[in-house]
């Protein structure tokens, strides 16, 4: 395993709230009843519960509009799972796969080198891809729970977005660099937040009418604002030479972080 020896993880946690759509319309009426996005952001602040039905409905009513409030999705889906500290919490296999992803690209080239073929993976007479491909199936989770799934899902996705950057050159190994750790921490952040959320509010009888094009829009702007969040603390925090410990409080604090302003934005 990549993971450093004295990480900590909890088992993986369900979101606190696990009312189906179905059963709070039946609590609380008439579905169509509902707040507007003006007076759901004039809500309480200190009141860090949202209910699912809520969360999903902000997202359905976003779809299509011109100007999505994408913070106000990310504020409702945040508070969902519970605020900020719970939704980090909860975040345990990313946050592992983040970890390993630092403790095998952390170091200058020889030192990233020796540590890949420690894992068995060959260089000699491969291309930078086929390496690349063999590190993929190193760091994925390998299990189907739910949100094992969502990381492995986010990891193969920040491998894609790699494979298309400038950053990769298939006959050279010379990209082993500080901007490629930062390029992976900061995509694979983003992209694992980004997939939890559509996991958790963009699917369902809130948004079978609605036109894909409109549904794909809104993903973009989302994930357009999540990365935006995400790498200005990935370039605030991450440096060369991180003990495990410190890998381990990075990983916390970061998913922390992003979190907390994805809640806190949109007031």
């Amino acid at each position: 395993s990549l993971l450093p020896v004295d990480y900590t993880g909890e088992p993986d946690e369900q979101p606190i709230d696990g009312t189906t759509v179905e059963q709070e319309e039946s609590e609380t009426g008439d579905p169509e009843e509902v707040d507007s996005p003006e007076q759901e952001e004039s809500q309480n602040e200190d009141d860090t519960r949202v209910s699912w039905t809520r969360a999903k409905r902000t997202f359905s009513k976003q779809i299509g509009k011109s100007n999505p409030n994408v913070r106000l999705i990310a504020k409702d889906y945040t508070k969902a799972l519970g605020g900020y500290k719970h939704a980090a919490k909860t975040s345990k296999p990313s946050k592992r796969v983040a970890g390993n992803i630092i403790t095998l690209f952390s170091g200058n080239f020889s030192n990233i080198r020796q540590k890949i073929e420690q894992l068995g993976i060959i260089f000699e007479g491969r291309s930078t891809q086929d390496i690349f491909n063999d590190i993929y199936i190193h760091l994925s989770t390998g299990s189907a729970s739910r949100e094992d799934a969502i990381a492995d899902r986010a990891l193969s996705q920040t491998f894609s977005e790699l494979f298309e950057s400038d950053l990769m050159n298939d006959q050279s190994l010379e990209m082993f660099t500080p901007e490629l750790l930062e390029f992976l921490v900061s995509h694979f952040v983003t992209n694992s937040i980004f997939y939890r959320l559509l996991n958790e509010v963009a699917f369902g009888e809130l948004t079978a009418d609605k036109s894909i094009a409109d549904i794909t829009a809104l993903e973009r702007d989302l994930k357009t604002f999540i990365d935006g969040v995400v790498s200005g603390r990935v370039t605030e925090h991450l440096h060369e030479g991180v003990t495990p410990h410190e890998i381990n409080k990075f990983v916390d604090d970061l998913y922390e972080d992003c979190y907390k302003v994805m809640e806190e934005l949109a007031k």
